[in-house]
């Protein structure tokens, strides 16, 4: 049977779409993979749970979708998951959005443990190069981590994804969104901005986190810490890290704007290097670095 045959055997679907399996759930949200028949393809869906929800929040996370897709949607990139469409079914809108094989890097740890050097850096620099370029377009995304990077190990693709509390470099910024472990002292402090530069502390943040298998900052009044406190050293958990990486680790979640990466491809070019010298054979960078920007 081919597979627009096998797709079509499933008798639940959303608009067009036939839904296959839940790919993940959180307390407001379910996302399935799905198959297009019109364009002969699988997709990933992403649906508020009504019954989960009251009226007004399922009107709240309807405006979310509708917002991710308009900040989101006009970009492609191979780092990004890519948001297709925002369509109505019932009661309630769900985005469509290209299906990515694998899963996030949260789950992934959960199954694997902490990465392997190679590995970390590999998925940290394809991030950061998906930073630049929606940096570029003044876009902040406002909530880097291990659950928002879809990863396939198998085929080295790492995407970004989530938009929902992003916001262009003109809005106002709300501070308090986004995940409290990986948020950069700025959020806390009324007196500094939030700028590109909040997406490359909790980039470092989620680095951090890859090769430790914990979070920089506890949950014993974080945002105390982030303010003032650094982090256990990440070569005493990782004896294995070399010192140039940890440096990178460190720059990146610098309290200060000046001490930190200024851009996001600073970032992605700091580990490119690092990689060169540790894996001067390698291709494990092997992507596109067409839409970065050093400006």
């Amino acid at each position: 049977m081919d597979q627009a045959s096998n797709k079509q055997s499933k008798n639940t679907q959303i608009g067009r779409y036939l839904l296959d399996v839940k790919l993940g759930e959180g307390a407001s949200g379910v996302v399935y993979r799905a198959y297009d028949p019109v364009m002969d393809r699988d997709v990933a869906i992403k649906s508020a749970k009504a019954e989960a929800l009251t009226e007004e929040q399922i009107k709240e996370v309807i405006d979310e979708f509708h917002y991710e897709a308009k900040i989101a949607g006009k970009y492609a990139h191979e780092n990004i998951v890519t948001i297709y469409d925002v369509i109505s079914h019932g009661k309630l809108d769900h985005i469509v959005m290209e299906y990515v094989p694998g899963r996030s890097i949260q789950d992934y740890m959960k199954a694997t443990g902490p990465l392997d050097l190679d590995e970390a850096l590999s998925v940290v620099y394809k991030c950061c190069v998906g930073l630049s370029y929606i940096h570029y377009h003044g876009v902040i995304h406002r909530d880097i981590k291990p659950g928002n990077i879809m990863y396939h190990p198998a085929q080295g693709v790492a995407k970004l994804m989530d938009f929902s509390v992003a916001h262009n470099i003109e809005e106002p910024p709300v501070r308090d969104t986004g995940t409290i472990a990986y948020m950069a002292p700025e959020h806390f402090d009324p007196d500094r901005r939030i700028s590109l530069l909040t997406d490359i502390f909790a980039m470092g943040s989620t680095m951090y986190r890859m090769f430790s298998g914990k979070y920089p900052f506890t949950s014993n009044d974080t945002a105390h810490q982030i303010l003032n406190e650094d982090p256990v050293p990440i070569t005493q958990l990782r004896p294995d890290i070399p010192e140039d990486v940890a440096n990178i680790i460190n720059k990146a979640i610098a309290k200060t704007d000046a001490e930190r990466f200024q851009t996001a491809a600073d970032f992605a070019e700091a580990i490119e290097e690092v990689c060169k010298r540790i894996y001067p054979n390698s291709d494990m960078l092997d992507t596109s670095n067409k839409y970065m920007s050093r400006s």
